[in-house]
């Protein structure tokens, strides 16, 4: 369902550490949307919900609310590094439509959740 990299595994790992969090889920939700389509943001969550759907990868959960599926069915969760430091981004297979807005669906959260 969701594809998470290893390297934004290992940072999403020690955000989770960092922040005594170890336990927390990585939730992904609609931050809005622009031009491009919807976008994306993430945080980290304490529980679950009923209209949630848990999915694992490289020992990261990630919950995502059930209306979101159709848009995020094959995301990835990445971390990037520049010259200006580094930031998670989800990148959705939707991301390449030709909007006049270059990356809409692409949203990142800075240096952590």
């Amino acid at each position: 369902m969701i594809k998470i990299t290893e390297l934004a595994a290992q940072k999403i790992k020690e955000v989770l550490k960092a922040q005594n969090k170890e336990d927390a889920l990585l939730r992904l939700y609609l931050a809005g949307v622009g031009c491009g389509g919807p976008n994306f943001g993430m945080t980290l969550d304490e529980s679950k919900t009923d209209e949630d759907i848990l999915d694992q990868e490289h020992g990261v959960s990630v919950i995502i609310d059930k209306k979101l599926i159709t848009y995020l069915e094959g995301a990835v969760v990445d971390y990037v590094e520049s010259a200006n430091g580094g930031g998670f981004e989800i990148r959705t297979p939707k991301a390449d439509n030709g909007g006049s807005c270059g990356d809409g669906c692409c949203s990142s959260c800075g240096g952590g959740c």
